[in-house]
């Protein structure tokens, strides 16, 4: 019992401060269009939920997800890259850019590829890379 609340206790004090070295943590809400250039109709966007940190001078790393689909990241001033899982649970990985519309709303287009997964409806074959626009207010 004891060893469990010492271990508890050193994981919490590992957690305090690795927020507190971080610097600034901000809270992000984002609509995420997936797959903008597979299909001539606007579809649908999932909202997704995250935390974004400062690491460094113009240097940003950060986490979202929208429920099922997760991904962690590095933001620069020159683009981003992220690892994380689509809604399957399969690794996907993105590449794209960005630009701050205000202080605190940025744009970001990111190119998402998916070599890894397996396509449900052509088993043996990958999904489809696809293009994601997202829109992103930063607290």
């Amino acid at each position: 019992m004891k060893i469990k609340t010492i271990s508890t206790l050193i994981i919490r004090v590992t957690l305090l401060v690795s927020f507190i070295y971080a610097g600034s943590v901000s809270p992000t809400l984002s609509l995420r269009f997936n797959d903008v250039a597979g299909s001539t109709d606007l579809v649908a966007p999932s909202q997704t939920l995250g935390l974004k940190m400062v690491v460094g001078e113009g240097v940003y790393s950060g986490f979202d997800t929208n429920g099922s689909d997760f991904r962690l990241y590095i933001q620069q001033t020159i683009g981003s890259f992220g690892l994380g899982t689509n809604d399957d649970g399969e690794p996907q990985f993105t590449v794209g850019g960005h630009y701050n519309i205000f202080d605190n709303l940025n744009v970001s287009f990111d190119y998402v590829v998916n070599r890894l997964t397996e396509d449900a409806l052509n088993p043996g074959n990958p999904e489809a890379d696809e293009l994601r626009l997202s829109l992103t207010v930063i607290f």
